[in-house]
């Protein structure tokens, strides 16, 4: 499980605390950094605290989308889940899982990451290789965005598709290495922020940045579903609810679910 250990920066809850904005301090109920656990998500929400932040150096059973395993070796990465409350949410989740993808992206594209990208709805590639993904869930009123992001990773022959990390892209371009508590940081406070004013700006704010990173747009994808069919068109964007656009033939049609594929 432990891979070169002197290599790596430990998380350390005072840094990541004393690095947050002032007005994310006073928000944030509660923040958990664990040795290891089965998944942050689950570990979120299972909390009581609300909005209620956790990081692990390792988990047991990280999961992605459509039910993949989320390969993290120990230390290697951010794994990171929100937990946050709402009263009511009459927006859509498809559409906060956008906003909350876009606003990760923001903040890599700020740090000199210019050719990084979305591939709907939510995976940040750089260069057609998968660096982060997110995780949305919800139970009840309950919403938790679990993120996972490689930051310095060894060579790891059991993820199938291409990967990179943050390291890797900082020495190929000369941009200055950022710490792993920093980073930390700054997902926590720039998604509380995404989360806690959705339900009042909702998706609109989120589309011009989207369509600026949207690796699909204008391109022929297959979109798989998990029945094992699947549909060919050109994407054309999302929708205001976060659903993806697809041009087939004479129709242009709604998506909510479903795996996009796209040759970069």
């Amino acid at each position: 499980m432990i891979n070169n250990l002197k290599h790596i920066e430990p998380l350390d809850r005072k840094q990541i605390l004393t690095e947050l904005p002032m007005a994310s301090r006073h928000c944030l109920a509660g923040l958990e950094i664990l040795e290891r656990v089965d998944s942050t998500n689950h570990y979120a929400l299972a909390q009581h605290l609300a909005p209620f932040a956790c990081l692990a150096e390792y988990q047991t059973a990280g999961r992605g989308r459509q039910g993949r395993q989320w390969v993290s070796p120990y230390g290697s990465g951010l794994c990171l889940s929100l937990k946050q409350h709402y009263s009511t949410l009459n927006e859509s989740l498809a559409g906060l899982n956008i906003a909350l993808a876009v606003t990760v992206t923001r903040i890599l594209h700020d740090l000199g990451i210019t050719k990084v990208g979305l591939k709907w709805p939510n995976d940040i590639l750089w260069q057609g290789k998968k660096l982060a993904g997110l995780l949305l869930e919800k139970r009840g009123n309950d919403v938790v965005i679990g993120i996972g992001l490689n930051v310095k990773m060894p060579a790891v022959e059991t993820i199938s598709q291409a990967w990179v990390d943050l390291y890797t892209i900082f020495e190929e371009h000369g941009l200055k290495k950022i710490s792993r508590n920093t980073l930390a940081s700054l997902l926590i406070a720039q998604c509380l922020d995404t989360l806690i004013r959705y339900p009042q700006i909702g998706l609109v704010s989120f589309l011009k940045d989207w369509h600026n990173f949207d690796l699909s747009y204008g391109q022929q994808v297959t979109l798989k579903f998990p029945q094992a069919n699947s549909i060919t068109g050109i994407a054309c964007g999302i929708d205001e609810h976060g659903a993806l656009l697809l041009q087939v033939g004479q129709h242009r049609q709604h998506y909510n679910y479903g795996e996009v594929s796209l040759r970069l």
